[in-house]
């Protein structure tokens, strides 16, 4: 979301626009204090992170001793902007590839767990989750 997305909802208290792909040698690094967070939800971009063990170790310092990471994905994408990695992949290796940035992302992260929120069995988006609680 740009910043003008995000200053015209009125649910938000706080917020941060940050390109999480730049920053060259140096980490991605969130704006906040360790332990800041009960919740982290990515959703919808997960496929066009260029850092994800970073980025997803990143989440894991800010989230609170019992605090959850959720990241939401579907199939569709912007195939000119999705990693390459993501693409040509079907549901269950993009699964496998999420709950693998996480457990590599971070020790203080615990087992990821995958849902399958919606099948698409419907005529809808299939849409898929992946989530791990940080650690005490």
């Amino acid at each position: 979301m740009n910043a003008a997305e995000l200053k015209a909802n009125e649910q938000l208290n706080d917020w941060v626009e940050q390109d999480l792909n730049v920053g060259g040698a140096a980490a991605p690094r969130l704006p906040y204090p360790d332990g800041t967070f009960d919740a982290v939800l990515c959703s919808l971009s997960v496929d066009y992170l260029t850092r994800p063990r970073e980025v997803f170790a990143e989440v894991a310092r800010v989230l609170r001793p019992g605090g959850a990471v959720h990241i939401v994905f579907g199939d569709r994408l912007f195939i000119t902007k999705a990693v390459a990695l993501w693409t040509g992949k079907d549901a269950v290796e993009h699964a496998y590839t999420v709950a693998s940035y996480l457990h590599y992302a971070s020790a203080a992260l615990g087992s990821p767990e995958v849902a399958v929120l919606r099948d698409g069995q419907d005529g809808k988006d299939p849409l898929y989750a992946v989530r791990a609680v940080r650690k005490a």
